[in-house]
């Protein structure tokens, strides 16, 4: 809403608008008033001649809602956003998500005087006007103005809002109103029109660049809605293996992909049959579509800072409209979300391409999100954490006619407990109204604690568990939910006593009333008498790490939200490095689904998780692992504890599992790895598994395989904690030198070079080749380990050795499993006894005596 800018109207008799009934003022389209022959009903069929804009302006009332329709919104999900209601509501009238149908305005109109759309577009140059008809007076209007009527018109939309006309631009005291209430306009139409201007090459009859590129957009959003979003992405060259293992190519074969081909294949490069440098062959379709998004990107209606807000609150069924050429608004957010997050970082684009559309991808990535949150959809709410960091950055290269507009285009996506501490006058100093804005958002930033997830999540009630976090968006695996400083901290081997009394009290005495009321909110399952044993009673109850290495516990007043879950879709850490605690999605997490965290460390039996829970936080815990049916939680319970068991063996190990016995340590890193797979966790601890397999690697020699694994580790690290953490840091640069690692060179058994890393092999073959597995080959195979062990890998008499005995609850020890030594005999003796050289599977060769009565003689037979 470019308030007081662009083209002035003629003047209209405007009459005060009644804010009691939240009445705003809209726009509808006369009929025609060309003659009713058959050549003017061909006309008017065909979208031609359709004579000069006449238009009806009048009062109407966002109260008024049809009876059916109020009981549908109360009946829904308390949950839903205002934009998942209405799209419920259209829906149940057969109109999908990407319909616009002009019927919709009718059919589904959800007030007793029908619905509308607004529009969002650029008001142009004030010398380039047109002039229409309101009320039966002549008024001059913006010639972009026009246009996006006429397409609305030719569209046959009911009704519309818009700015120009819709606001009494003369009454200082209404503009200076409507800077709050664009929000609530645009969130509670039935949906935004954004109008990017007129089709400049429609009408010449010459192929259309335009329409050209709407013609890609709109083939992405047949495959994201004919398919999944995971298809998408694998046609614009992402996850292609990913894809390939849920999906099947057979399902692309009806599919009218028209002249593009969709090359899945994250490597591919333009290429071409003949010698010519300049003939690079087919453009990869990731390259077409950057290239729609490149020309769409030039627009100058991207530049408003309007728009921010005017798209953010938009509903599901906005469209991106340009002359005649529209698609739905969602898919070209979808494209940003994917460019911005899977492409623009490698180095698949021209330079100049990502130049150009980074950001503009960066603009409707940010909104997008904020969209798909719903977190605007209430009066109250507004952005928090680094979505209003990312607000601020993106409003600073955002342009307005009018500097005040720099804050007031802003308001409607604040907080209104922030917002509303902004005087909105259009006649105040400007640097004045910037230091207001800035304390403003520096203040809602202090007071949300947490720089991440804004628009991810909300606090909602959980059956059976309070309040939790549930994501209110699809959150991807690898995602920071949370990045939050502490609010209290305490050592939490220090809690018995008057001192932590004292200082938890005073910790809490010092929190702001916001801060209070969220911690004094929290679950106490401790007894108390005064307020000091209240607060200590909710910190034991709530309280996580905020050490890495040490017992200092901390109250966060989001993070300690989350609840737990045995199968648990998030993990917890504290970030050393940034000094916060962090959240990140161990998986996809659905939008609707609780966001958890394990209360547990390393998980064991179900038994055991179900004993320390109900002894350490009163409850028992009904999470999808530990409601499996016997047979799968009694499966279950064996991968764990066998994971238990082999950390267990490899400690025990130590340092002459890595240098005297590195292929059977080996094996076991690889059975973890497996095990984790096989539980469904790649936590913190499948990291650790690939962590040791470096290690191991390094430290014989092998780099090759080394580099590999610590690329793994590297990976893991990063989705489960991040990759500005200690961890993900120091085995990222083990993997760019893993010769650095302090153990390399004391064995040189396995040596390789960095890069003698085997090509072309299958995925099996090289996990094979990467973990030194041998191929089986029935019993017969007499060098195969698993059967016949190197001597060094046999049990010692002195020493129990997990890998062959197992405990008993009386604290004995008995055999895991029969094993025997098969050997080479390369040299014998008979002096004293008998002697052998025998050689193992290793190669190492080793003594053995015979101690027999007989010194190694058979005994003579006698009569």
């Amino acid at each position: 809403m470019d308030l007081a800018s662009g083209s002035r109207l003629q003047r209209l008799p405007y009459k005060p608008l009644d804010a009691c009934r939240s009445e705003i003022r809209v726009l509808s389209f006369e009929p025609p008033s060309t003659p009713d022959d058959l050549s003017s009903r061909l006309d008017r069929i065909l979208g031609q001649s359709l004579g000069p804009l006449r238009l009806t302006l009048e009062h109407v009332s966002l109260d008024d809602f049809k009876p059916e329709y109020t009981t549908f919104r109360t009946e829904s999900p308390t949950q839903w956003s205002r934009s998942q209601v209405d799209d419920a509501w259209c829906k149940q009238f057969e109109y999908e998500p990407e319909s616009t149908s002009p019927d919709m305005f009718r059919t589904a109109a959800r007030f007793t005087w029908g619905d509308y759309t607004a529009i969002s577009y650029m008001w142009g140059s004030p010398e380039d006007t047109k002039t229409i008809t309101i009320n039966g007076i002549p008024v001059t209007v913006g010639q972009n103005l026009a246009s996006a009527l006429e397409y609305l018109r030719s569209s046959h939309v009911d009704k519309v809002w818009v700015d120009a006309v819709c606001i009494n631009q003369d009454d200082a005291e209404e503009r200076s109103a409507h800077v709050t209430r664009i929000r609530d306009i645009f969130s509670q139409s039935l949906a935004v029109t954004v109008w990017l201007g007129e089709d400049e090459m429609s009408g010449t009859g010459l192929v259309s660049w335009v329409e050209t590129l709407f013609d890609k957009l709109r083939l992405c959003n047949t495959i994201r809605d004919t398919y999944d979003r995971q298809t998408l992405e694998a046609a614009l060259g992402i996850d292609v293996k990913a894809w390939e293992s849920d999906h099947s190519y057979e399902e692309l074969e009806d599919f009218p992909f028209s002249e593009d081909v969709l090359y899945f294949d994250n490597d591919w490069s333009a290429d071409s049959d003949t010698d010519d440098e300049d003939d690079v062959g087919t453009p990869h379709f990731r390259d077409v579509v950057a290239l729609a998004l490149f020309r769409l990107a030039e627009n100058p209606y991207w530049t408003r800072l309007w728009i921010i807000q005017e798209l953010a609150v938009s509903p599901i069924r906005s469209t991106v409209n340009w002359g005649n050429s529209s698609v739905p608004l969602r898919v070209v957010l979808t494209l940003a979300s994917i460019f911005c997050n899977h492409i623009l970082d490698g180095s698949a684009l021209d330079s100049r391409v990502v130049t150009i559309i980074s950001p503009f991808v960066q603009l409707l990535n940010s909104i997008g999100q904020w969209q798909k949150s719903g977190v605007l959809s209430s009066d109250e709410d507004g952005l928090k954490g680094t979505a209003l960091a990312d607000l601020r950055r993106l409003a600073e290269s955002a342009q307005c006619t009018l500097p005040h507009d720099k804050v007031f285009g802003l308001l409607g996506l604040l907080p209104q407990a922030v917002s509303s501490g902004i005087m909105i006058d259009y006649n105040q100093d400007e640097t004045e109204l910037s230091s207001q804005f800035a304390a403003a958002i520096s203040g809602a930033i202090e007071n949300c604690g947490n720089l991440e997830g804004a628009g991810m999540y909300a606090l909602q009630d959980v059956p059976g568990k309070g309040k939790g976090l549930v994501a209110i968006q699809k959150i991807s695996k690898g995602t920071r939910i949370l990045s939050e400083e502490p609010i209290i901290t305490i050592a939490r081997n220090r809690l018995n006593g008057e001192r932590p009394q004292i200082s938890i009290y005073q910790q809490v005495a010092s929190l702001n009333e916001h801060q209070q009321r969220a911690f004094l909110s929290m679950h106490n399952i401790h007894p108390y008498e005064d307020a000091a044993e209240r607060y200590l009673g909710i910190f034991k109850t709530n309280s996580l790490p905020a050490e890495a290495v040490g017992d200092t516990g901390a109250i966060f007043l989001e993070a300690c939200r989350i609840n737990h879950a045995c199968d648990n879709n998030a993990q917890k850490n504290w970030n050393e490095k940034i000094k916060r605690h962090t959240v990140h999605a161990l998986r996809d997490i659905d939008e609707g689904e609780e966001i958890t965290i394990t209360y547990l460390g390393p998980l064991k039996n179900r038994r055991a998780r179900q004993k320390a829970l109900q002894e350490k936080f009163g409850f028992t815990c009904l999470c999808h692992l530990c409601s499996l049916p016997p047979e799968q939680s009694q499966e279950s319970d064996r991968r764990l504890e066998e994971i238990h068991r082999l950390d267990g063996v490899i400690d025990q190990l130590g340092i002459e599992g890595i240098l005297v016995s590195p292929l059977r340590t080996l094996l076991y890193f690889d059975q973890q790895v497996h095990l984790y797979r096989d539980q469904g966790r790649e936590d913190v601890g499948f990291a650790q598994a690939f962590v040791n397999a470096a290690q191991l690697a390094i430290a014989n020699g092998d780099l090759a395989r080394g580099r590999i694994f610590a690329e793994r580790a590297a990976s893991v690290w990063k989705t489960t904690v991040g990759d500005d953490d200690t961890q993900a840091i120091k085995h990222g640069a083990l993997a760019q030198d893993p010769s650095k690692y302090e153990l390399h060179g004391v064995s040189t058994k396995w040596k390789t070079k960095v890069d003698e890393v085997p090509q072309g092999l299958e995925p099996s073959d090289f996990e094979d080749w990467l973990w030194r597995r041998e191929k089986p080959n029935g019993l017969g195979n007499l060098r195969r380990r698993e059967n016949f062990p190197g001597f060094i890998d046999l049990p010692d008499e002195n020493d129990i050795d997990l890998e062959f005995y197992t405990s008993s609850n009386t604290g004995s020890y008995r055999p895991r499993r029969h094993w025997c030594f098969l050997g080479e005999i390369v040299d014998f003796a008979t002096l004293i006894r008998l002697q052998m050289e025998i050689k193992d599977v290793d190669g190492t060769t080793i003594p053995l005596y015979f101690y027999t009565g007989g010194r190694g003689n058979l005994p003579t037979a006698t009569a």
